[in-house]
């Protein structure tokens, strides 16, 4: 009998849950979250180019955004973003960074970066 009242329990809660489930919201966030996944995959393409360049880049602020995707899990990082004239820039940018690399952009941590000299917002971390 106690697996069937433990059904019963699961049955309601589940119901529960689905009358007060917002699915419009729930689509709407993960639509964003693969928006600025391709956005990155396409700055990662474009920062193969000539108008990108190294740079070094100290990150100031670091948080998670929830989303993991395969091995890694996506952060947004406050990054002073050392610009090859010397000039320093405040940038923020969300990634994905693997679990085993998460200790190189921690708070104070000095990390390679590629930059758009001209648009400095568009910065591609370079973890190795």
């Amino acid at each position: 009998m106690g697996v069937l009242t433990n059904l019963a329990k699961l049955t309601t809660m589940g119901f529960d849950n689905l009358a007060t489930m917002n699915v419009g919201a729930q689509l709407a966030q993960a639509q964003a979250t693969m928006d600025g996944l391709i956005a990155q995959n396409q700055l990662r393409t474009e920062a193969a180019g000539p108008e990108f360049v190294p740079a070094t880049a100290t990150v100031t602020q670091l948080a998670s955004t929830g989303v993991m995707v395969n091995d890694g899990v996506q952060v947004a990082l406050g990054l002073l973003v050392l610009l090859p004239a010397g000039v320093p820039v405040p940038v923020t940018t969300t990634t994905v960074v693997p679990m085993a690399l998460l200790p190189q952009v921690q708070p104070g941590a000095t990390v390679g970066v590629r930059v758009d000299p001209a648009a400095p917002s568009r910065v591609l971390l370079d973890l190795r």
